[in-house]
């Protein structure tokens, strides 16, 4: 009997958040009631696809075609009612579900008192699952699907990837090769498990998929590696794809690579792969800094490798059921991001200042320019694709008829906590104040000058006829 194993992605919430407003009419929330949490862990079938059943909108529904998971536990972080991030939250004490039973299931109450959206993140997996749930946001209470009451026991659906772990039954049975995935920041110089990228200035992730090559490889009809980027990375040219084994670079002759949209394929030759021990597929990708969303959150991705399995003397890729003998292990989550500074130019009443011009320094001397910024018609300004750091930034130009603004700001960005820095900048306006020479007092003055001179002028003429009528002595 061969091992049986799907390892995959962890697919997506079987939920729906409830809307945040009721229609008029509509009962009022009744904050004195203790919310229930179901949580129903379900074993996904494959890890083909992401799917959402649009039936899940909170209630209890009934499900018969998959596995209850059990041994499952999950934290919840109370976050604001209109959070929208999936990042846990800093110091936010997590409330504990406790484990799913046997049936899958696991249910947790919410006092009254702590009404609200809650960010739940499974803490502890069950010792043959294949990663973590994914994250999810959901209301409590929540709105009901016609909008007219609010749900105060509510249930999700989760699905993960489970193992299956069987035994090898025969000698002639090679385990299942392992894939994993890294990424560099830094042009491929160290991997890890995630990378900061500074975008702005054109650098770019690399990511390293591994493949090791099992003994039999040489049997086999189908080895391949396959990457789905997401759709805020920009992905690489077939002429940026390298493919190496031990850091050297494997004949051309040996594989096939193929791009579409965001899927990046390497067709191996078994045959030719049966002096090696591992594969390595390499590519750049730039984060798409145009998109807002790639500046939210970190971006999550993943690899894949399919291969025909062996079994003996008998080999087939279709049977005549249509059923396939190739499985395909998945790798774990790696992660990118780069960073922005979202700014607000407006004056004390909060108008929105346009033609404000602000330039991005590295150094507290403002002497290192990293980037330059003017304000909008709505007084907003942007710096994206920001690795992180510390910056200082500064008013350059200030818009007219308004006093500069001299003070330097210090933005720090950190995308383990928050990628998306926002800050406001306020201008007063201009004013001629006499005791500070403004235009008013030297037009003032200028006048005052002219009288005086006029009346020294008409004195001295005064004296000059005096003087000649006789009435002054000589």
């Amino acid at each position: 009997m061969k091992i049986k194993r799907f390892l995959g992605v962890l697919l997506t919430m079987l939920l729906a958040l409830g809307v945040l407003a009721l229609p008029a009419g509509a009962a009022v929330k009744d904050t004195t009631k203790d919310v229930t949490l179901t949580i129903y862990a379900l074993e996904a079938s494959d890890g083909s696809e992401v799917t959402v059943d649009a039936s899940v909108t909170g209630e209890e529904i009934t499900i018969t075609d998959k596995k209850p998971v059990e041994g499952a536990s999950f934290y919840l972080y109370r976050v604001a009612d209109d959070e929208e991030s999936l990042l846990i939250p800093d110091d936010v004490t997590p409330i504990s579900t406790g484990k799913t039973g046997a049936d899958g299931k696991v249910t947790i109450v919410i006092p009254a008192a702590e009404q609200g959206r809650y960010l739940v993140v499974e803490n502890e997996t069950p010792e043959n699952a294949v990663g973590n749930t994914v994250p999810f946001l959901v209301d409590l209470p929540m709105v009901n699907p016609e909008g007219t009451d609010y749900l105060y026991e509510v249930f999700v659906y989760p699905k993960q990837m489970i193992e299956d772990l069987e035994i090898l039954d025969s000698d002639t049975d090679v385990p299942d090769p392992e894939i994993t995935k890294e990424v560099s920041g830094d042009n491929g110089v160290t991997y890890g498990d995630e990378a900061n990228i500074d975008s702005y200035h054109g650098q770019k992730a690399y990511w390293r998929i591994t493949a090791e090559v099992p003994s039999n490889v040489g049997e086999m009809k189908i080895f391949n590696v396959k990457d789905v980027l997401d759709n805020r990375l920009i992905a690489p040219k077939a002429s940026e794809v390298e493919v190496k084994s031990e850091g050297k670079d494997i004949p051309k002759s040996a594989y096939q690579i193929d791009i579409s949209g965001q899927t990046i394929l390497v067709k191996f030759n078994p045959a030719a792969l049966t002096s090696y021990k591992k594969v390595q597929v390499i590519f750049p990708t730039a984060i798409d800094i145009s998109n807002p969303d790639a500046l939210q959150t970190r971006i999550e991705n993943l690899a894949s490798l399919t291969f025909t399995v062996v079994e003996g003397d008998i080999q087939t890729d279709v049977d005549t059921e249509g059923e396939t003998t190739t499985e395909t292990i998945i790798t774990t989550t790696v992660e990118v991001w780069t960073g922005s500074i979202e700014g607000f130019k407006h004056d004390k009443d909060n108008k929105p200042l346009s033609g404000a011009e602000f330039t991005l320094y590295s150094d507290k001397d403002c002497k290192k320019v990293v980037a330059k910024a003017t304000s909008d018609k709505e007084g907003h300004f942007y710096f994206t694709g920001l690795e992180d750091g510390v910056y200082y930034l500064k008013e350059t130009k200030t818009p007219d008829g308004y006093q500069v603004n001299n003070n330097v700001l210090e933005v720090k960005i950190d995308g383990k906590t928050k990628s998306v820095v926002k800050i406001d900048v306020l201008n007063v306006p201009k004013t001629d104040l006499p005791l500070t020479g403004g235009a008013g007092v030297i037009g003032i003055s200028l006048i005052g000058a002219a009288i005086v001179l006029t009346g020294v002028f008409i004195i001295v003429l005064a004296f000059k006829k005096y003087r000649k009528a006789g009435y002054c002595a000589a």
